[in-house]
């Protein structure tokens, strides 16, 4: 087995780690702190952030830039001073070498549906203008069979947009699937 030189970066809190659109030069695994992950999408007003998650650690982001070869889909900024491994183009391209043709193309097949999966939902928030509903603070969880609150309560489901402000929302996968392709 080959061995590879490890690389690591830290940013400090607020510290942009890359903006969407621009080249992707590895990904990134997380060893400590907290990144948030973000579009930036045109609004009535003229741009939003639209925060999509946070990640932590052995969270990785960054991957499908370097798998398919476009530009960053998102932009990720550290919310608390951050510790990550990047793992070069070079070194990913080299591990791809070593599996099956026919994997390396299902992963770039999964990569490109993502991708538009993630163009639908731009369009559909930059089409909701001013109408979309300002962040406050709620989390928005995919597949509530699997989330739960953190009090450890059963979350009740629920897949309708009319949840008050501050109040979690729960969507099923297959819900979310349906709306995109309408």
């Amino acid at each position: 087995m080959k061995y590879f030189p490890i690389t690591k970066k830290k940013f400090a809190a607020g510290e942009i780690v890359f903006s969407e659109h621009s080249e992707g030069d590895g990904m990134y695994i997380i060893e400590s702190g907290k990144v948030r992950v973000y579009k930036t999408v045109v609004t009535g007003d003229g741009f939003d952030e639209i925060e999509l998650c946070t990640l932590g650690p052995k969270a990785m982001f960054g991957e499908m830039a370097i798998i398919d070869e476009n530009p960053r889909s998102a932009s990720i900024q550290a919310v608390v001073p951050t510790v990550c491994t990047v793992i070069t183009r070079k070194v990913f391209e080299e591990q791809l070498r070593h599996i099956p043709p026919w994997m390396v193309g299902m992963i770039k097949i999964l990569v490109m549906r993502l991708r538009e999966a993630n163009d639908r939902l731009r369009n559909i928030i930059e089409q909701s203008g001013p109408t979309l509903p300002a962040d406050t603070g709620r989390v928005i969880t995919v597949d509530e069979d699997v989330a739960a609150p953190k009090d450890g309560r059963q979350s009740q489901p629920s897949s309708d947009n009319s949840a008050a402000p501050g109040v979690d929302r729960h969507y099923k996968s297959e819900d979310i699937v349906k709306d995109l392709y309408k």
